[in-house]
């Protein structure tokens, strides 16, 4: 074979091989109602481990309720409500590292009110 179909060869082997099944795979959004949902399991959950004033084990519950809600995306307002609410729980995170678990509590309670609040600007 010369040089030239030695080149078309691999070059069309490269681009077959390119395009995998991972290109054509459909990727699985969760709706904003489900997202929402989890988040807010999340969060009941951190309150619900409150009384046992374990910090460690609330910040990691309070951070699984921050990771869920970067999954939420609906559009400009949405996103910009969203990331307020976030930095509340970011906050309570803070709180609870720090053992300060009544004022964590209170703002995981008005974050839970924000993502509730979420639903009117999709």
């Amino acid at each position: 074979m010369t040089f030239k179909k030695i080149f078309i060869a691999s070059t069309l082997l490269v681009s077959i091989l390119g395009f995998s099944s991972v290109t054509y795979a459909k990727e699985v959004h969760k709706t904003v109602p489900e997202v929402l949902k989890e988040v807010d399991a999340h969060m009941q959950a951190a309150l619900d481990a409150i009384p046992s004033a374990d910090s460690t084990k609330i910040a990691t519950l309070i951070k699984e309720a921050s990771q869920s809600a970067s999954e939420l995306s609906a559009n400009y307002k949405f996103e910009f409500e969203r990331d307020k609410v976030v930095l509340k729980l970011k906050k309570a995170r803070e709180l609870a590292k720090k053992s300060d678990f009544a004022a964590a509590e209170q703002e995981l309670k008005e974050a839970r009110e924000g993502f509730a609040g979420l639903t009117k600007f999709q």
